[in-house]
């Protein structure tokens, strides 16, 4: 699934930038993520078979997960190195880790195709909705499989299909249809960009690994109103804000207020938008 139809080097630059933004949108929302989603980030490095005293390689970490979770199991005697492109993200990261007193993770800013490491010399990597927005995934996955010892195993997350992640698929396809924009080429990357099991699995397989399996879980998001859903939306999911901000101040406005009005569907009798998402995990060893 290797994307031909878009320069690699200017998508990295454009993803950088945008998440860059995107930071302070996950600096102020990441208590509610990380309520919503740290039990991905538990079973991934379940998945991946990390133990006490291992030395794992995060890919794509972005503000520090499962990097941060990675690093309490590991304990002391082990280390986390958590990569991202985006410093600003690795910044935030930083922070949380230094907050809960967590000193065994290096944040180190590269993409996923730039990483360099000896053969051999990670017991486990892992990467939570981070790997899949690489251009060349299945190279990169190639790539990490070098760096790990034999038989060692990578773990990584996907979204599922958009009809079953509607946190992501409502507000995408209600700014694409108010905006005019028609859909992105086949395997452009992005957080829908590998919604099956055939589509997570083949990344690990193109890059070498084996006994490649994959299961599901559900994230469950939950905002006071379909208005703070828009919010959350535009600080946190950088593809649909930086689609949205290309548009005049005043289209933008009606965009958002569509995609708040989008979201009403979602809404209880109390009000809350209440959102449960298909989440895939794949695994495979080196």
């Amino acid at each position: 699934m290797e994307v031909t139809q878009i320069d690699a080097g200017e998508f990295r630059a454009k993803q950088r930038r945008d998440w860059d933004v995107a930071s302070k949108g996950w600096s102020a929302w990441n208590e509610r993520i990380d309520a919503a989603t740290r039990h991905v980030s538990a079973r991934l490095v379940e998945a991946a078979g990390i133990k006490p005293g291992d030395r794992v390689l995060d890919v794509a970490a972005g503000y520090g997960e499962p990097a941060l979770t990675a690093a309490k199991v590991v304990g002391p005697e082990g280390k986390v190195v958590a990569t991202d492109l985006s410093s600003a993200m690795l910044s935030f990261g930083h922070e949380r880790a230094a907050a809960a007193g967590v000193e065994n993770i290096e944040f180190v800013e590269a993409d996923a195709s730039s990483l360099d490491y000896p053969a051999a010399s990670f017991d486990a990597a892992v990467s939570r909705w981070g790997i899949i927005f690489e251009p060349e995934g299945e190279a990169a996955a190639a790539r990490v499989r070098g760096f790990l010892k034999p038989g060692a195993k990578m773990a990584i997350s996907s979204w599922g299909s958009p009809d079953r992640v509607p946190m992501i698929a409502t507000p995408m396809m209600t700014a694409m249809q108010r905006l005019g924009v028609p859909p992105p080429p086949p395997g452009t990357p992005g957080p829908l960009s590998r919604p099956t099991h055939e589509a997570i699995a083949g990344l690990l397989e193109g890059g070498g690994f084996s006994d490649v399996e994959v299961e599901e879980l559900n994230v469950d998001f939950e905002w006071e109103s379909p208005e703070e859903f828009a919010r959350y939306t535009k600080d946190i999911v950088a593809p649909i804000t930086a689609l949205v901000e290309q548009h005049p101040p005043e289209v933008q406005a009606e965009t958002w207020a569509a995609i708040a009005e989008a979201a009403v569907p979602h809404a209880d009798t109390d009000g809350k938008v209440r959102m449960s998402n298909l989440v895939l995990v794949a695994v495979g060893r080196a």
